[in-house]
């Protein structure tokens, strides 16, 4: 009778053994599978499920995302817990207390991805509403647990919520971040917009580290300082970076990008009768730049190619850039 006993204990321990090693080799077949996303398929496909076609558009490759992780400060830190605040949703359900963004849970999102497409949009109340998709080694299952099992997130319907603010992550999939400041729709949608727009800008191109476009016929270029009272017949304006071979091989705020500056207007002719507008709109620029403590000077030129009008190369560095970058999404004056 023991040995029958003995018999059954053994069984019911190799059967749970048996089930375990099932549900582990399950677990890690699905995160291999899902772990990431090649990177020119990522690339490519960035923009394809956004749900709104932006006014502004960005795109990043995988060492600026690490330069962004090393330029991490106070101020930046400051300016991303703004976006993602809920000043301009009232309306929506009560938010509890702020709690400081985890620092390092924005470092592991920036250092997992190799691409990052973001977009920025107005809300009908005028406000910046903030679209952003990460594509890369984002396991689907291992992703899923780090929103449930975070304190700061909480699951709703399509994805989780930001308990302290008005930012939602979308269920994910296809080794991909999907992060916007209005709530997840109630069934998936997509907006081609996006993708035709990153198309027709440039943001796309290999060469480019970094680079953010926006687009003339947006309402957000009237409400941009260096815009104002400015009116141009023109497509929009290209900002795209590329770095240096001499900056250090990891991420550093340090790091230098040789930034190039495109005006396209809507054609040749329209570039010969306003290339006195235009450079007097450049030098408004440089002066702009120059408030973020970047070495521009006003007397440096824009030179007319056809339809497009394209600066001399400026050296700006990582933290630079991500100043920029953030003063434009949350229209810092």
């Amino acid at each position: 009778m023991r040995f029958s006993l003995n018999n059954r204990k053994e069984s019911r321990i190799k059967n749970t053994s048996i089930a375990s090693i099932i549900l582990l080799a399950t677990i890690y077949i699905s995160i291999v599978s899902c772990s990431s996303v090649p990177k020119e398929i990522a690339i490519a496909g960035i923009f394809d499920h956004f749900e709104k076609t932006p006014q502004i558009i960005l795109r990043s490759g995988d060492i600026f995302l690490r330069d962004i992780a090393a330029s991490l400060n106070d101020s930046t830190i400051e300016a991303l817990v703004a976006i993602a605040s809920d000043k301009s949703n009232k309306s929506e359900e009560k938010k509890e207390p702020s709690k400081p963004i985890d620092r390092a849970k924005i470092d592991k999102l920036l250092t997992r991805a190799q691409v990052a497409g973001i977009g920025i949009s107005l809300t009908d109340k005028g406000q910046p509403a903030l679209e952003a998709v990460f594509a890369g080694n984002f396991p689907d299952l291992l992703t899923s647990l780090s929103f449930s099992l975070d304190s700061n997130w909480k699951k709703i319907n399509g994805g989780y919520a930001l308990k302290s603010g008005s930012l939602y992550a979308r269920n994910p999939g296809r080794g991909q971040v999907h992060l916007a400041t209005w709530m997840p729709p109630t069934s998936p949608i997509t907006n081609p917009g996006a993708t035709t727009l990153a198309t027709k800008s440039g943001v796309l191109a290999n060469a480019m580290d970094f680079a953010i476009y926006i687009d003339a016929k947006s309402s957000i270029v009237s409400q941009l300082p260096i815009m104002e009272g400015v009116t141009l017949p023109f497509e929009g304006i290209l900002m795209s970076a590329t770095r240096e071979a001499t900056s250090p091989p990891k991420g550093s705020p340090f790091a230098m990008y040789r930034t190039i500056f495109k005006i396209q207007m809507k054609d040749e002719q329209s570039a010969r009768t306003f290339k006195p507008i235009v450079r007097f709109l450049w030098v408004m620029v440089s002066s702009k730049l120059g408030s973020y403590g970047i070495g521009i000077s006003p007397d440096t030129p824009i030179e007319q190619q056809g339809s497009t009008f394209v600066s001399q190369p400026v050296r700006i560095n990582a933290q630079q850039l991500v100043d920029v970058a953030l003063s434009i999404s949350s229209f810092d004056n």
